[in-house]
């Protein structure tokens, strides 16, 4: 098979010649697309013809659409005919049972016709996922079968195989039945090598292909037959010896003097003596007589049986004798006698005359020519053609024999080659199954006899019992050959030796999943997971056994820390006073805590396994509960619900409830619930009220302290994690300016993930390694860092392997005598962890602060809520439905919902402490104009707030208080005739901020002076009031809150009242 190599389409194989069968082991159906895509776009692209087999997990369906996006033009290929994707029961057999002669004979016949249509070879693939257990022998020995109906083809094969579906002594089998196998290791694909059938068949097809093995000359009889082709494909001119025959009729031609030749069935002189002139200067010369040259000697010399002869006259008008040549039944060619006249017919010189004026022959040369022709007599003639006859069975004997001869040396030939190809086959085999056995992570043990009294294993299985290599591991054998380095045990009961799975399987019995402790030499334990299996001879006997396991043990000691980790939550839910439940995903409780008997009614067994309706719960309350558990079950985070619950003796409870999910896997299997009764806090903050409005301040204080506290504490885990980081590794490097070398420290290799063994990276190459969005900043920086001293930037990279990382890098310069920058060095630091660290503190923190304004504004909340409550207590007394008591409450909620309102808007923003001022104005005078509803008055509100105006909670506190009186007295008694009205508010900035933007929010900095106006037209203050010495609660706290800000104010009462507050932050 002396073709170029074939391109494979996969990167980590390259080209391949015919012949090739080779495997993939794959796990998803991403793995097979991988390869097959790839695989098949370069067999169109190459003239092959295409043939997929498909079986789960990839359909014919699925298969076709991957080609059309992968390959331009794919339906035109279809079309044509160049490729065909079938399920596999249309190939092997229906029914998934396989037929390996059918099989392998569609092989033969698909190159047939693949070839008949002009393409190059043929391409197939096939997946086994169909194949069931007990066929399996079968398939393995069709697979050896196909290794020899490939190699001898134009033939290149892809098997794929589910790592799955197969255990390890089958994906043994399988690894050693193909030239090599593809596996996939850490997301990339590498290529294992069975050494044996590649020593064999692939190398010797790659020195196939060199120019000096292409045959360019005719092979003679032996060297023909030795490639085993049929007699009926030979050619004349291949089985006879030319030069000896030549001799013959030479030594024949001196005799009678008779002109012989001998000629394929094309009308090739092959061989020839006394050739007359008129035949070889004049006949054989002019296209039109060489014509009749060519058909006389074909097609009039038809029709003669074998052992005769025939006698005719050419075209050209000379007489020709001619008998067939007969090898093995088959007609090869002629033996001629010709170019005469008989001596009793004188030639018809007109009519040669004619030809030679026809033919633009020399007349007179060609007149001499004729004179020179032999005349012969009839009995000449008879016995010349009793010659040829002999002579033509002569060379038919001789080279029917010659081929048989030829035919029996290439079989024999053959038989010996097979012997010694299947002997190399049978050691490389072997070679190959001792590297995999040494190269998997599983332990193989192989019992040689059915009595167990030898065992041997691969280096893991040696290295596990702590003995050395080749030693015997039965515990059956005989003593003085027992090994005791090592025991075993069984739910730690020592496993004596007629128990062990080698000396079980070893007696016909398979083992499956056995799980063992395996105590070693050196005192360490391991637990182990495996399999044994019977192996029998040819006949059925029982000839030993193969066990494979595997290390378990840190999946075991997972397991026993996970039921620790459970009886640790069950001792701790048992004895909780907070209700704690487990919910499934169809919302049945799967585990109840005892505390959840008194609220409920049930005791936790009658509970399990029923959802809230079929415990006869309120619906409403069902559909509140089971929509919040859904939540956290689709967003796979925690959900915290306060609510009211009556359990069915008729006792209220409130409970505070977290909603919690619990992940396998990454994916939420359940959802866990604590509920803690609140009722008794409920009730202690109703009774504290008074103490709580007294204490305000002192809570806003402590609040802030605690956030100080929380802030510092955030800032030290800040430090914390910077000192951890300076930790890192950092590679060093340098680079040449000249010379473009580089030199790149172990660490450097490490961190770009590239092979140590190469030499550092050009420039170029380097920046080859930069994201391309950063590549341009970097080349800039680098380059510009020659004209300064020092430089420091961060960046991201993609390894070798495709992750992306992030770096930082600093750089110095070094300058020679004359200043002039000549190399830099400098060191570069992973830091993407840092970044991530950064990342997840941040949101911490912006969380952490959210937290913090929801509870404050919750508990603000709960007091405006609770103050309302006794308001209205108290304005059913008629003793005081118009005292000034009921103001002050009302009054003291505004103030309350001012400074709640702030921490709403801090919660739902972005988590810092920075307030959208303008919008928070908004909803506080919407609040307050809700409040203090003036029935059928017609009172308007103007607002001009500058937009993105930002403070934070030290200016946004006070200041909202201040609208809050101002606003709310304009309300109160601006309009006490219920007239038409007008307020107005406006807030802008009167100088432009020196501190920069953050996240587009401008927030006030240094030497920054705002304007705050509120007015009315209503009917004005009176003129006995003012501002510095007013009476009023409201006044004072408005004059207390502009010095805390350092601000002024101002009161004019033209036209109603206006309030001008200038304040600079």
């Amino acid at each position: 098979m002396s073709e170029k190599l074939r391109r494979s389409g996969i990167d980590i194989i390259g080209d391949l010649p015919w012949g090739i069968h080779f495997c993939q082991f794959y796990r998803t159906k991403d793995d097979l697309t991988e390869v097959l895509i790839p695989y098949f776009k370069a067999g169109l692209g190459s003239n092959e013809f295409c043939l997929w087999i498909t079986a789960e997990p990839l359909s014919a369906e699925e298969a076709e659409e991957a080609l059309r996006k992968a390959v331009p033009d794919f339906d035109v290929y279809l079309k044509n005919g160049q490729i065909e994707i079938i399920p596999h029961n249309y190939w092997y057999a229906k029914e998934d049972i396989l037929d390996s002669e059918r099989a392998l004979n569609g092989w033969v016949e698909k190159l047939s016709q693949a070839q008949e249509n002009g393409y190059e070879g043929v391409r197939f693939s096939w997946n086994t996922s169909w194949l069931k257990k007990e066929d399996w022998g079968n398939f393995v020995d069709y697979e050896r079968k196909t290794n020899d109906v490939v190699s001898n083809y134009r033939i290149i094969s892809l098997c794929t195989y589910s790592l799955d579906a197969h255990d390890v002594t089958e994906a043994i089998a399988i690894a050693a039945n193909h030239q090599f196998s593809l596996v996939k290791k850490e997301g990339k694909w590498e290529q294992v090598d069975n050494s044996g059938r590649k020593n064999l068949n692939w190398h010797k097809r790659i020195e196939d292909t060199s120019p000096q093995n292409k045959q360019s000359i005719r092979l003679k009889p032996v060297n023909l037959l030795s490639h085993d082709k049929e007699t009926i494909n030979l050619e004349f001119v291949d089985i006879i010896d030319t030069q000896a025959i030549q001799s013959l009729i030479e030594d024949f031609y001196k005799l009678i003097h008779i002109p012989i030749g001998l000629n394929d069935l094309k009308g090739n002189v092959l061989v020839g003596v006394g050739w007359q002139d008129i035949c070889t200067k004049f006949h054989r010369i002019h296209p039109e007589t060489r014509k009749h040259c060519m058909e006389s000697d074909t097609k009039l010399s038809s029709g003669v049986s074998p052992g005769e002869s025939k006698m005719y006259k050419c075209k050209n008008n000379m007489w020709d004798i001619v008998t067939p040549i007969m090898v093995g039944g088959q007609h090869v060619g002629y033996v001629f006698s010709g170019q005469f006249f008989f001596e009793d017919e004188p030639p018809n010189y007109e009519l040669f005359r004619a030809q030679a004026r026809k033919y633009g022959f020399n007349e007179e040369e060609y007149l001499a020519a004729l004179e020179k022709v032999p005349r012969l007599s009839r009995e000449a003639v008879k016995t010349s053609m009793s010659f040829l006859m002999t002579l033509a069975n002569m060379i038919s004997q001789l080279s029917y024999n010659n081929i048989k001869l030829a035919k029996s040396l290439a079989v024999r030939s053959k038989l010996i080659d097979a012997q010694q190809e299947s002997e190399k086959r049978e050691r490389a085999r072997s070679d190959e199954l001792a590297v995999l056995l040494d190269t998997v992570p599983v332990a193989v043990y192989i019992t040689q006899d059915p009595q167990a009294l030898k065992i041997t294993g691969n280096r893991l299985s040696y290295e596990w019992l702590g003995i050395p290599v080749g030693t015997n591991l039965s515990k059956s054998a005989p003593e003085g050959e027992k090994p005791e380095m090592f025991k075993l045990f069984k739910n730690g009961v020592e496993i004596q030796p007629e128990k062990m799975p080698s000396q079980m399987a070893a007696r016909g019995i398979e083992i499956d999943n056995c799980e063992l402790d395996i105590l070693s030499s050196d005192g360490k334990i391991r637990h182990v997971l495996g399999n044994a299996r019977p192996l029998r001879d040819e006949q059925g006997n029982l000839r030993g056994s193969i066990s494979a396991f595997i290390d378990i043990t840190e999946r075991k000691k997972a397991e026993e820390a996970l039921v620790r980790s459970e009886n640790k939550f069950r001792t701790l839910a048992e004895n909780s006073p907070d209700v704690i439940v487990r919910y499934d995903r169809q919302k049945r409780h799967i585990y109840v805590n005892p505390a959840a008997e008194e609220p409920t009614g049930y005791p936790p067994e009658e509970i399990i396994g029923k959802t809230g309706s079929e415990l006869g719960m309120d619906s409403e309350i069902v559909k509140f509960w089971e929509e919040h558990i859904e939540k956290v079950f689709i967003t796979g985070k925690p959900e915290e619900i306060e609510f009211q619950y009556e359990s069915p003796d008729g006792k209220k409870y409130y409970f505070n409830t977290r909603i919690v999910p619990e992940f396998i896997d990454g994916e939420v299997i359940s959802a866990l619930t604590i509920s803690r009764d609140i009722t008794d806090d409920i009730k202690k903050a109703e009774i504290g009220l008074k103490e709580t409005l007294d204490n305000l301040e002192k809570l806003v204080e402590k609040r802030t302290e605690e956030l100080e506290k929380a802030y510092v504490s955030l800032k030290e885990s800040e430090k914390g994690l910077a000192e951890a980081q300076m930790m890192a590794h950092i590679g060093s490097w340098e680079w040449n300016f000249k010379a473009d070398k580089a030199y790149w420290s172990e660490e450097m290799y490490r961190i770009f993930g590239r092979d140590p063994e190469k030499l550092a990276p050009s420039y170029n190459e380097y920046l080859s390694y930069i994201h391309p969005d950063d590549r341009e900043y970097v080349d800039n920086t680098l380059r510009e860092a020659t004209n300064s001293k020092f430089s420091s930037i961060e960046y991201r990279i993609f390894r070798d392997n495709g992750e992306e990382r992030i770096v930082q890098m600093q750089s110095d310069v070094i300058f020679d005598e004359k200043n002039a920058p000549i190399k830099v060095k400098g060191i570069v630091q992973d830091i993407t962890e840092r970044k991530k660290a950064e990342k997840a503190l941040l949101s911490l923190e912006i969380a952490r602060k959210k937290e913090i304004h929801h509870r404050i504004k919750n508990n603000l909340q709960v007091i405006s809520s609770l103050l309302d409550l006794q308001a209205e207590n108290l304005s059913n007394k008629k003793c005081v439905e118009e005292s000034d008591v009921l103001n002050a409450f009302q009054e003291s909620q505004d103030r309350i919902m001012s400074v709640a309102l702030i921490h709403e808007e801090l919660h739902e923003g972005g988590g810092d402490n920075t307030l959208h001022f303008s919008q928070y104005l908004e909803k506080l005078v919407e609040n307050l104009f809700q409040t203090y509803s003036l029935g059928n008055a017609d009172i308007n509100l103007k607002i001009d707030l500058e937009d993105n105006i930002f403070f934070d909670m030290d200016i946004a506190v006070p200041l909202g208080i201040i609208v809050n009186e101002l606003v709310s007295n304009s309300l109160k008694y601006a309009f006490p005739d219920r007239k038409k009205g007008e307020i107005r508010i406006k807030l802008f900035k009167e100088a432009e901020a020196e501190n920069s933007a953050d996240n587009n929010k401008e927030i006030t900095g240094k030497g920054a002076e705002y304007t705050l106006i509120i007015s009315d037209n209503g009917v004005g203050i009176p003129e006995e009031i003012r501002l510095e010495n007013s009476d009023t609660l409201g006044l004072q706290l408005v004059n207390i809150l502009v010095d805390q800000l350092n601000g002024e104010i101002e009161l004019k009462r033209d036209n109603g009242t206006e309030f001008d507050i200038k304040i600079k932050v």
